[in-house]
């Protein structure tokens, strides 16, 4: 989208009023602005920057290979070997709401 004149000016003035320790209506007072206009901009520039806002990459979340090692386990639980050396072991059924919410956050 081109950026006009217009778009800028309102722009600057958002940015200023939300640096500034004034309310929406003292601070369109100051700057002669009109309330109803400011409302309309300041909403058009929340939505462009929600539209705008880069979207987490799919390498990022991507699976990686998991092997099956069919020796049976010496250990209770489950282990879980990350691709970068760290293992997790003893992982019992009433800690996988954990080890999901982990792991959503690792990858």
């Amino acid at each position: 989208m081109r950026t006009t004149a217009k778009q800028q000016c309102w722009s600057q003035h958002v940015e200023s009023w939300q640096s500034s320790s004034l309310g929406r209506s003292a601070y369109c007072q100051e700057h002669n602005l009109k309330p109803n206009q400011f409302h309309y901009w300041k909403q058009k520039f929340t939505v462009l920057n929600k539209t705008s806002r880069p979207q987490p990459s799919s390498s990022l979340s991507a699976f990686v290979p998991l092997s099956i090692n069919s020796a049976p386990l010496t250990t209770s639980g489950l282990t879980l070997r990350l691709p970068n050396g760290y293992e997790l072991t003893g992982i019992e059924a009433e800690h996988l709401p954990t080890l999901a919410r982990l792991l959503e956050v690792l990858l």
